[in-house]
């Protein structure tokens, strides 16, 4: 049987020696500086190792791909806006009042009056006819009158076309009141009086142009009486002295023709005026009623109708007949003695047909010639 107090013993002494093992074993791994490390280098990097993978996955990557994209758009918008904005550039003319800062009024006038001579000889046939028609023809009676463009001043009559024989004729009432005379081109050249550019100054006319329209319009020959003066505004045709001529003129002419055996059917005035209106700036209102006035004597002694042909432009929009314009379309809207028989001239596409600062060459003025007479035909009726 075993001593228990002696089991005790061993026991007890058991316990002991295996808690002083213990102790020397945490006492050994606590002395060691290489069981320490062991542990901690294994943990210390995955804190590292995730913070450096998301940092420069966020900031630094997105911002460059971000900062090209504004300029990459400016420099392409650029270029549109300012490639547009020419095409929506219109020139315009300058107004008068700004024109008179390079050239004075007196300037100017002369200017639409009379800036060259011509140097082409003057053109004088023998009258058609001095005696009465055996039998009655019926023809149109039609004055042209205005100022300078009317009268042809950049005109070339070589250029302008040929009337051909029994189409029109020209009727002088001061330089010869008892013959008629073939139409040609300088037209109103060998006419004399106040109302009459100095020949030199005549130098191929729209008359010529309208003349042959009108006749292959309507059938009807034209008798054409000139009535032109270089650098007049509407006071001049407004006048008591202008007005006595140009009704003179209307009187002889319908006398003659009704003598001579010629049935006159209708009776018009075409009227190219209107550039000195301009540059003076004349009012719309002093002009409508300077036109009205000058032409009212006409209609009481039979005119029928006053057709306007609207000035163009000077060269290089040196100044701008736009209110003249506006005036004589206001006119021909509101007052039956007139029409607008022809606004081709008024046109930015025309400035290439000027011969000088303010003078159309003969191209345009057969171009407006012709256009004038298709509404004159249309407005007088006739055979064709």
């Amino acid at each position: 049987m075993i001593n228990r107090g002696l089991f005790r013993t061993v026991f007890c002494t058991g316990l002991i020696l295996a808690g002083l093992m213990s102790g020397l074993n945490v006492y050994a791994a606590a002395s060691d500086p290489a069981a320490v490390p062991a542990v901690q280098p294994a943990q210390a990097p995955a804190v590292p190792a995730v913070q450096p993978a998301q940092i420069p996955a966020a900031a630094p990557a997105a911002q460059p791909a971000q900062a090209p994209a504004v300029p990459a758009v400016q420099p392409t918008q650029a270029p549109t806006a300012a490639a547009a904005q020419p095409a929506a550039v219109t020139p315009t003319p300058i107004p008068a009042a700004q024109a008179a800062t390079t050239l004075s009024i007196e300037q100017i006038v002369a200017l639409v009056g009379h800036p060259r001579l011509n140097t082409s000889p003057v053109v004088s046939l023998a009258p058609v006819m001095t005696n009465a028609l055996a039998a009655p023809v019926t023809v149109d009676l039609i004055i042209f009158a205005g100022q300078s463009n009317m009268s042809g001043n950049g005109g070339n009559a070589a250029l302008a076309p040929v009337v051909p024989a029994g189409a029109g004729y020209e009727y002088r009432p001061a330089a010869s009141p008892n013959a008629l005379y073939p139409l040609v081109e300088p037209f109103g050249r060998n006419e004399t009086g106040l109302i009459s550019d100095q020949p030199q100054f005549q130098n191929g006319s729209m008359v010529s142009s309208f003349v042959n329209t009108y006749f292959k319009k309507t059938g009807v020959p034209v008798v054409a009486v000139p009535a032109t003066r270089g650098g007049t505004d509407s006071s001049f045709w407004a006048s008591s002295t202008t007005k006595a001529e140009l009704l003179s003129r209307f009187v002889k002419a319908k006398t003659y023709l009704e003598k001579n055996n010629f049935k006159v059917r209708r009776k018009f005035l075409v009227f190219m005026q209107g550039e000195s209106d301009a540059v003076r700036g004349v009012t719309a209102f002093d002009y409508k009623n300077n036109l009205t006035s000058a032409f009212q004597p006409l209609f009481a002694d039979g005119l029928e109708q006053v057709f306007i042909i609207t000035p163009g432009y000077a060269v290089n929009g040196m100044y701008s007949y736009d209110d003249v314009v506006n005036a004589q379309t206001d006119l021909c809207n509101s007052n039956n003695m007139f029409t607008l028989a022809s606004n081709i001239l008024h046109s930015a596409s025309m400035n290439g047909y000027l011969d000088d600062a303010v003078h159309y060459n003969q191209q345009a003025l057969n171009l407006a010639g012709s256009s004038a007479a298709t509404r004159a035909a249309a407005f007088a009726g006739g055979a064709k």
